[in-house]
């Protein structure tokens, strides 16, 4: 059993207590091809030759060997092996749940931004990226084999590196093979013309922004850097070029106020961008926002799943506050994005989803003010004796 990931580099001897013979430190690529050569019998070295390995030795011992330097010419890498995926099962899984098929690529690694809750284990501060005319060929490689009708760039930031986006848009539009995509990129990465509409050309559908917070003591804190400018800029911008625009939020986090949260609800209504996602400030091992609470977190140690928003640490408010607060903000949200389309005629006529949407806006707004009034008596800041009694659980993300 070989192990490799973000959490097993971080915390490999919990792996290997649970029964996994090596765990793969870092990028994987090349340990797990060394470690195979060694595991048949056909390599010329010894396993304390491998870098980015731990194991046990023969004694029981954990051992670990020397880090693995991070690849920097990504385009040395082949492609994925899409032959070993069903991919007409992948597809038919797809366009029953969503109504078209999509498939990840990632053309980078790493972030070289220094956000002080996001753990790095694998490229720390390092950001390497692929040549547009490499992506180009692996898209242009999907469409004639596999024909995705929309590409998922899961990288952390995509088109960080200057002209990068205007290459690749060029290459697109050379070989004729736009496709509708969805990336995550920053603000302050937005806020250049040339930049968003380089995106379009090379068919940016979707782009989700790291927004975080409306209040701009907030992202100084969380050494986000990035303006509250920005944000609007950016919006405006992607909106200018009819790209569909999410923002991540995230509550919770030290010195937040009443008072900053009113300022990121204001921004989401001054905005309105297509889509939000809503999270609570997350203490990861290794980071500096951990090093700053690590003496205030409480019993539970992770989240059971990603729509958890357990506080596991002594927040401004407790876990309660911040799940209701998540049902106020979508709810306020999904009404007024209906509302919006409905009075820029975008759902005239009405076709019969839309009735399904106008309905459930009825809902959240006949709701609204409750659930807003039980946010405010949720507004008590956590003490010893109300704490969420969690027991600590097993699971790790």
């Amino acid at each position: 059993m070989i192990i490799c990931g973000a959490d097993s580099t971080d915390h490999y001897t919990l792996y290997l207590d649970r029964g996994a013979d090596y765990v793969i430190r870092g990028e994987g690529e090349q340990t797990l091809a060394e470690l195979i050569k060694y595991l048949d019998g056909t390599a010329d070295y010894g396993i304390t030759d491998i870098a980015g390995l731990a194991y046990r030795d023969a004694t029981g011992t954990i051992q670990t060997t020397i880090p693995r330097p991070v690849m920097k010419k990504l385009d040395s890498l082949p492609f994925p092996a899409w032959e070993l995926v069903d991919v007409e099962r992948y597809r038919q899984i797809w366009l029953e749940n969503h109504g078209y098929f999509s498939i990840n690529m990632v053309t980078t690694r790493g972030c070289p931004y220094k956000c002080n809750w996001c753990a790095k284990p694998i490229w720390g501060q390092r950001y390497n990226v692929r040549s547009p005319q490499n992506v180009a060929d692996e898209l242009a490689w999907l469409r004639e084999h596999i024909q995705p009708d929309h590409i998922w760039f899961a990288d952390d930031i995509m088109g960080l590196k200057p002209g990068w986006f205007q290459e690749f848009a060029a290459e697109i539009e050379k070989r004729d093979i736009r496709t509708p995509f969805k990336c995550l990129s920053r603000a302050d990465l937005l806020v250049e013309d040339e930049t968003v509409a380089a995106m379009r050309r090379a068919g940016a559908k979707t782009v989700w922004i790291g927004a975080e917070s409306g209040a701009q003591k907030i992202l100084d804190a969380m050494d986000k850097g990035t303006t509250i400018e920005q944000i609007y800029t950016a919006r405006h911008k992607l909106g200018e070029q009819g790209i569909e625009t999410g923002f991540f939020l995230q509550f919770g986090y030290p010195g937040e106020t009443r008072e900053d949260i009113g300022l990121t609800l204001q921004m989401v209504r001054d905005l309105m961008p297509d889509d939000i996602g809503i999270s609570v400030s997350y203490p990861l091992p290794g980071t500096g926002f951990y090093e700053r609470v690590k003496a205030d977190l409480a019993a539970k140690a992770n989240w059971q799943d990603s729509e958890d928003l357990a506080m596991l640490y002594r927040g401004p408010f407790q876990t309660a506050f911040y799940r209701q607060l998540h049902t106020v903000v979508h709810k306020e949200f999904r009404a007024r994005r209906t509302w919006h389309a409905l009075r820029l005629g975008q759902l005239n006529p009405l076709k019969p989803g839309d009735w399904r949407r106008v309905a459930a806006m009825m809902y959240h707004a006949l709701t609204l003010q409750r659930a807003a009034r039980r946010l405010d008596t949720l507004a008590v800041p956590p003490t010893p004796a109300n704490l969420d009694a969690v027991p600590l659980t097993p699971v790790h993300q």
